[in-house]
């Protein structure tokens, strides 16, 4: 019995140190690793996207390439049929909806998702969003669990909250990210992270 009593045990303390290494360290901290996520500028995210608003309810799939300031994010599916495309960097934004003969420009991406699909959404700081980390472009209130890893976000007037994080080389990366707001709800479930610096 007792035998038996010591494999359970050393088979249970393996499996909970297996299950630990899956989180941060306890020591990293929530400084350290929103440091490590300002480092984080080259990336490839792709996943499932559902939009809803008071009039509808969307799904599509996402890839979202970021390189510094240059951005450049497909959706196929929802939106009518085909495909649209938000691309851009610092100085102009580009948009292409299903049925459009040629893309629509802006100063901004925010000024082209307002006036073409009535979205009040920040564009510029998402970016920083879907590696679960505040823009630092605007005011938030930001908690945190035990990890350090942010769990909960109020910026621009949405709500946003962060879960599933899973490790990409150095960086812990969220896999859902649920956004609501200004009469919106956004679910971005991510399949894969593909990180480049």
């Amino acid at each position: 019995m007792t035998t038996q009593m010591s494999i359970f045990t050393l088979l249970l303390l393996t499996l909970l140190s297996g299950c630990s290494s899956l989180l941060p360290k306890p020591d990293s901290s929530q400084q350290g690793l929103q440091s490590s996520l300002d480092r984080l500028q080259q990336w490839q995210v792709r996943g499932k996207l559902s939009v809803t608003s008071p009039d509808d309810s969307v799904t599509g799939y996402l890839t979202w390439e970021q390189d510094k300031q240059r951005y450049d994010l497909f959706i196929s599916g929802p939106f009518g049929s085909g495909a649209s495309r938000l691309q851009g960097n610092a100085r102009q934004a580009e948009l292409t909806l299903p049925g459009w003969d040629k893309p629509q420009r802006a100063r901004t991406p925010e000024q082209l998702m307002q006036t073409h699909m009535g979205w009040n959404f920040p564009v510029t700081d998402i970016r920083y969003w879907v590696k679960g980390q505040p823009s630092p472009n605007a005011a938030s209130t930001s908690e945190y669990d035990e990890s350090g890893l942010l769990s909960h976000l109020q910026q621009h007037g949405w709500d946003i909250h962060f879960s599933r994080y899973r490790q990409q080389g150095e960086y812990w990366l969220p896999g859902l990210i649920k956004i609501s707001g200004h009469n919106f709800r956004f679910v971005f479930s991510i399949k894969e992270w593909t990180v480049n610096g």
